[in-house]
């Protein structure tokens, strides 16, 4: 709906009301401590003024601040375009970084140049770089120019060739603009050379960790000509994430060595993190060669190791290989989802014998149908997608009142995996489509939004099973935006491949749906500024407890939202839906399925805060449709800078995070 006033006179009135009087510093607290620190946005009010017309997107409003006397001022409205990409700042932006005598205002036109992506700012970022004198401020513009590098525009030639800064703040941000390029696609051979020399032990831990990211991190490297050097830097650093990079290089070094190594490391290694890179690394080689370190990896202490080693498993094991080892091993593993993935393996294996299939399907239900949860329910579905046999179990999941979403989404996308099978029976094929129709007529929004991924496969050929898809556009009309944006964007580029259009863009909200979402959803200003600058939340889990600390004056609405949903006890007895060893665990959906959220989305804030381990981020479907799901990382995940919200780390407690399992509930989250 529109509004009847302009975005710009909207935060006027906003903020007519004049400025809060500044908090005057704590008194000492019991024991001679001082209070929690008051925020900035108490202490300043006119960063406060430039943060909510951040958030109200308010472009023009925002660059009047690039006028301001005041640099903090200025560079506070620059870094505000990192989050509100409007075009019209990008020349606005490079003057800025070009003309500003203030080194953080450089600063902060650089990143937010470089986070929206436009590779159109490669230039003026390229001749940034250049001419910076100060490391800070280059260390940022490299890195930026690294988002923004093409072959041909010469940002990956005066990355990859030019001599480097002696300065290690300046020497780090040239190997992370190299890592961000790479990451990207833009690398070449002269990039790579000049990474490996970065992981040297003399070199500043930033230009190491970066280095050693673009190694692991991107695509379609052939990193044996640099085995040794990379070796010899594995053996060398002494820092953890630094080394965990390393580990997952190894799996592009084709030599002896290498191999041997990666095996060490998954055998032996002390930290579960290099076991779990060392996995992953072993996957790239022969499996005969990798076959027992990982069969022996089963029995890991570390029950994400193990997890994993049966997820190779499934994928690797060939045709050849004993289903009854497996079936074997499974029955008596302690953990019910790798036991769940082990039995699917055997059950995949067991194809062209139709005695021992039955058998492990029976073994299959019979846990199923003993199961205590619903995501117990969800690990013995999943494993009955590899083979026929298990269609009739998983459509009685699917269509089963009332819808229960783990189970209803988990056996769906399961059913879908069957149907691509190349032994898919044809006589099922018809009833297979009349589930699907079904499953979509239930509006429920993750069984839409598969069932439209489906049909869009070509590898299912689904389409040809339905004589007209009005049931998907009734389907679409049903969604209410911007709550149920994941499962639109499936449904609109489904339709639209189906009526041979090019596939839309993802969807972002327009000016309008912002000015929209913020008369219903305002940002709770209010609790921002009670909030102290370290506001803690403790998170009780099934697990164990861990604190995190908010970032209340990197991304106050964010912050906000969560802290709101702590006090009304939303998060309590909410599940972690999602594991993924060595990146993250994820809770929050309502659902516990992926696939739900709240009826308002934020808009999105991406703070100077990289995504190192512990870091907290908003899930989302893309820019400003961040909700209630959120998520801790095991371990960095650069590949995450400047694309999600980053509103919280972990104070206390990361052990209790690497250990969190799919299913593992969230008890109680209260502020501290």
């Amino acid at each position: 709906m529109r509004l009847g006033r302009s975005l710009f006179a909207l935060s006027l009135l906003w903020l007519s009301a004049g400025p809060l009087a500044a908090a005057p510093p704590p008194p000492p607290a019991d024991g001679g401590l001082p209070k929690p620190r008051s925020n900035r946005f108490r202490q300043d009010t006119t960063l406060l003024r430039i943060r909510r017309l951040q958030d109200a997107r308010a472009t023009s409003a925002l660059l009047a601040f690039f006028g301001s006397p005041n640099p903090t001022h200025r560079a506070e409205a620059a870094d505000a375009f990192a989050s509100v990409q409007a075009p019209a700042a990008r020349g606005p932006l490079e003057k800025l970084l070009a003309t500003d005598p203030a080194p953080l205002v450089r600063r902060a036109a650089a990143r937010a140049l470089g986070i929206t992506g436009d590779t159109i700012a490669q230039p003026a970022v390229l001749a940034a770089a250049r001419a910076e004198q100060d490391p800070a401020a280059r260390a940022t513009t490299l890195e930026s120019l690294g988002r923004l590098a093409t072959a041909q525009g010469g940002g990956l030639r005066y990355l990859a060739e030019e001599s480097l800064p002696t300065d290690p703040t300046a020497r780090g941000g040239w190997a992370w603009g190299l890592a961000r390029a790479a990451a990207r696609a833009v690398v070449n051979d002269a990039a790579v050379a000049r990474a490996v020399l970065l992981l040297r032990p003399d070199e500043p831990t930033a230009a190491r960790l970066a280095a050693a990211h673009l190694l692991a991190r991107a695509p379609r490297l052939d990193l044996t000509q640099h085995g040794g050097a990379i070796l010899a830097a594995l053996r060398a650093d002494s820092v953890r994430d630094v080394r965990l990079a390393l580990v997952g290089s190894l799996g592009r070094v084709a030599s002896p060595p290498a191999r041997a190594a990666t095996l060490d490391l998954l055998r032996a290694a002390p930290d579960a993190h290099i076991r779990l890179a060392a996995l992953r690394a072993a996957t790239k080689l022969r499996y005969e060669v990798v076959k027992e370190t990982i069969w022996g990896a089963l029995a890991d202490p570390d029950g994400l190791v193990a997890l994993t080693a049966a997820e190779y498993f499934l994928e690797k094991a060939p045709a050849d290989e004993n289903a009854a080892m497996f079936r074997h091993r499974g029955a008596r593993h302690p953990d019910p989802q790798t036991q769940a993935t082990l039995l699917a393996t055997a059950l995949r294996l067991s194809a062209g014998q139709p005695d021992a299939a039955q058998g492990i399907i029976q073994d299959i239900t019979t846990r199923l149908q003993a199961a205590p949860t619903d995501w117990r329910r969800a690990f013995w579905l999943r494993a009955l997608g590899h083979h026929p046999a298990g269609y009739e179990p998983l459509t009685q999941a699917v269509l089963a009142q009332p819808l229960r979403p783990v189970t209803a989404t988990a056996a769906f996308e399961t059913l879908i995996a069957l149907r691509g099978r190349p032994d898919f029976p044809a006589d099922r094929r018809a009833a297979f489509a009349g589930v699907l129709r079904q499953a979509v007529e239930t509006g429920d929004v993750a069984l839409v939004g598969l069932a439209a991924t489906a049909l869009r496969d070509p590898a299912t050929t689904l389409k040809a099973d339905f004589p007209d898809f009005a049931f998907l556009r009734a389907a679409r009309q049903r969604l209410t935006l911007p709550r149920d944006v994941e499962t639109a964007q499936e449904l609109d580029q489904t339709l639209a491949a189906l009526d041979g259009k090019p596939a839309p863009s993802p969807y972002r909200p327009t000016d309008a749906d912002l000015r929209a979402l913020l008369a219903a959803h305002p940002t709770d200003w209010k609790r921002v500024l009670k909030m102290p600058a370290g506001q803690l939340a403790t998170v009780t889990t099934s697990r164990g407890v861990f604190t995190l600390e908010l970032l209340v004056e990197q991304a106050p609405a964010a912050a906000a939202s969560f802290a709101g949903l702590v006090e009304r006890k939303f998060y309590d007895g909410l599940l972690f839906h999602r594991v993924v060893p060595n990146f993250v665990a994820q809770g929050g959906d309502p659902r516990a399925d992926g696939w739900g959220g709240l009826d308002y989305t934020l808009r999105s804030e991406l703070p100077d805060e990289s995504f190192t381990t512990g870091a907290v981020g908003l899930a989302s479907s893309g820019l400003n449709t961040e909700s209630c799901q959120w998520f801790v990382m095991h371990c960095p995940a650069p590949h995450l800078d400047g694309r999600y919200t980053l509103f919280a780390r972990v104070h206390e407690g990361q052990e209790v995070v690497d250990k969190l399992r799919v299913g593992d509930v969230i008890e109680k989250v209260r502020l501290r």
